[in-house]
């Protein structure tokens, strides 16, 4: 059985130690430098304000030795931050770009909030069933934390508000 030692390379400017290990062990070693980028992604995207939509760890794995091994790693990753636009080829104008960043859209956003609030207090004043009335109660309470947060400034995605909304009674 042969169990050659690997040696590891990281990228410019990647956080980890660049140690080496043994063909047998070389893909939980390159796995956890990966895992470790991916986190490392995820804290930016939430410094930012955003969420990681999609994203992966591929793993080169080759014949060394008697065994397969990971001889290189790569983690891509899509983040999604919201109220951030994508930069084309057409610009836009300076007026546009100030009415996209007022808060508009937010207060929006709370006035749905608040109206889906206030309709669910009323179902859980006329209901009595005890099922009913803690469904109500959780949809109420995860409403609310989405107001708060939107009244304090913190980026919500459309897609959570929307969920949120959709996923009440």
């Amino acid at each position: 059985m042969v169990n050659p030692s690997l040696g590891y390379k990281l990228d410019p400017g990647e956080p980890g130690v660049p140690f080496g290990a043994p063909a047998s062990q070389s893909i939980a070693r390159v796995m956890s430098q990966e895992y470790a980028n991916y986190i490392d992604f995820k804290k930016q995207a939430a410094e930012q304000g955003g969420i990681i939509i999609s994203g992966g760890i591929y793993l080169d794995i080759q014949k060394r030795g008697s065994f397969l091994a990971a001889v290189a790693g790569k983690t891509k990753v899509l983040i999604y931050i919201p109220g951030k636009e994508v930069e084309q080829n057409n610009a836009k104008q300076p007026e546009q770009q100030e009415l996209n960043q007022s808060g508009q859209p937010d207060d929006i956003k709370k006035s749905e909030i608040g109206r889906k609030i206030e309709e669910l207090y009323r179902k859980l004043q006329m209901t009595n069933d005890p099922l009913e009335r803690e469904k109500l109660s959780q949809q109420i309470l995860m409403l609310t934390m989405a107001m708060n947060a939107l009244i304090f400034g913190m980026k919500m995605p459309e897609f959570l508000v929307g969920m949120l909304l959709n996923t009440t009674v």
